[in-house]
């Protein structure tokens, strides 16, 4: 009886940490966005924008970085996520290697603002359904891939 409430117990335990990863990650909720990231052990923070969309602020491996809510309807209902990396000038990369990295990238984007600050981008679209965790997974492997490959060429 015992092993057969172990097993039950395991079984539930299995299934709820499953029902957390269930749920879509949506930019509509961001909540959901929140909690992937608290999820996975990453820091991260829920605060507003300059115009009162949802930002999460968050470090992972040693990056900070923030992720925008986009495509919002007075500040809520967002239908998209931009993972956003910022360089301070003294970051040296020259606009060729930027070039050469922008062209090798599929997903990713950086510029340099007029003040010599690079700019990392990624967009994701989640639509009204949201993506399941396993593809959000696969998303955000993308993004830090893309952080350390564009970490690298800096100097």
């Amino acid at each position: 009886m015992n092993f057969q409430m172990l097993a039950a117990s395991a079984a539930l335990a299995t299934s709820l940490a499953t029902a957390t990863y269930a749920e879509p990650i949506k930019a509509s909720d961001p909540q959901t966005v929140l909690a992937y990231f608290q999820d996975i052990g990453a820091p991260a923070t829920l605060t507003e924008d300059s115009v009162g969309d949802p930002m999460i602020e968050l470090q992972y491996y040693g990056t900070t970085f923030v992720v925008f809510f986009y495509g919002c309807s007075d500040n809520i209902n967002c239908n998209s996520l931009q993972f956003y990396a910022g360089y301070t000038a003294e970051n040296e990369i020259s606009p060729e290697a930027m070039n050469t990295w922008n062209a090798d990238q599929r997903y990713g984007r950086v510029y340099q603002d007029a003040d010599g600050r690079k700019k990392l981008e990624y967009d994701i679209y989640t639509g009204n359904a949201g993506v399941d965790s396993g593809d959000f997974d696969e998303m955000f492997d993308i993004w830090t891939e893309l952080v350390k490959s564009f970490e690298a060429q800096l100097s």
